[in-house]
């Protein structure tokens, strides 16, 4: 029953990851977004393929050695085959097996850390950068399917909430790496869906602005974390896609957007269409 559940929760988190994701394209077909886009994706791949190239040793030797962390942890807890205790018998023989596994364990988990290094480099400079570049305009295009937030603008209704909305992510950040990495074999996997998810979060406040308060902001977040961190991993997943990964800043700034605010209301789940406009009634 519980992982009936835990399935259809992944399930609506990916259907609306992919809606917003629908809609963030939509949003992004204008040549000014699209420029913007493009120049902000080309030079964060050019510098990071740059640094990977001249730094391969290096980042190649931190991936091996993080990942020997990992494999060596779950061959410890007898997690990984062809690793468990084979002791004693056959001498180097013996041993010769089970090194040649965890080698091979060791070498592919590195080659795919050192791929998820690169996507999620890209991704990251594209984050800070688009706040100030296209997050303005990407927003306003957003908004303009979502009318009665437009006619809105409040501030924090609490101190201690807004607080709590701004420092949140950054006590994510650094409290939920240190968790992430003390758990043993799936510690990367935990990893990358945490910073997937931080990516996204951390654009929620360009995103709401002003535009509702602090606890309306939070109450939105809580009801859209599954889909946040879909959503987030499906960009790391676009970034390595040619021509596509162009759009990604564009993207990443109309779901961010999007999922703000299809967030606050539920029944609004419809989004992206404009409601009917509402007519006062005179009362019965």
């Amino acid at each position: 029953m519980a992982i009936k559940r835990a399935f259809d929760a992944s399930l609506a988190a990916f259907r609306e990851a992919f809606a917003c994701l629908g809609l963030a394209f939509r949003d992004s077909l204008r040549p000014g977004i699209l420029l913007r886009s493009a120049g902000i994706c080309v030079l964060a791949s050019v510098l990071w393929t740059w640094v990977f190239f001249h730094y391969y040793e290096q980042i190649g030797i931190g991936c091996g050695a993080l990942s020997f962390f990992i494999v060596y942890g779950g061959a410890m807890l007898g997690f990984l085959p062809g690793l468990g205790g084979g002791g004693g018998s056959g001498g180097m023989a013996g041993m010769a097996g089970p090194l040649g596994m965890l080698v091979l364990y060791v070498a592919a988990l590195a080659l795919v850390m050192a791929v998820v290094l690169y996507s999620g480099a890209i991704v990251l400079s594209i984050r800070v950068a688009l706040r100030w570049v296209l997050m303005g305009k990407v927003r306003a295009r957003c908004l303009r399917h979502y009318p009665a937030l437009q006619q809105r603008a409040t501030g924090d209704d609490s101190l201690l909430l807004g607080a709590r909305y701004i420092l949140g992510p950054w006590l994510g950040f650094t409290l939920g790496t240190l968790a992430c990495l003390l758990i043993p074999l799936v510690n990367g996997v935990l990893l990358v869906m945490l910073l997937a998810y931080l990516n996204v979060r951390f654009l929620t406040p360009a995103a709401f602005g002003s535009l509702v308060s602090s606890s309306e902001q939070l109450e939105a977040i809580n009801g859209q974390r599954g889909a946040m961190l879909a959503f987030g991993l499906l960009i790391l997943l676009l970034a390595l896609v040619p021509v596509v990964n162009l759009l990604l800043p564009a993207l990443l700034a109309g779901g961010a957007c999007h999922l703000g605010y299809r967030g606050l209301d539920p029944a609004r789940r419809a989004a992206g269409a404009a409601p009917a406009a509402q007519v006062s009634l005179p009362p019965c």
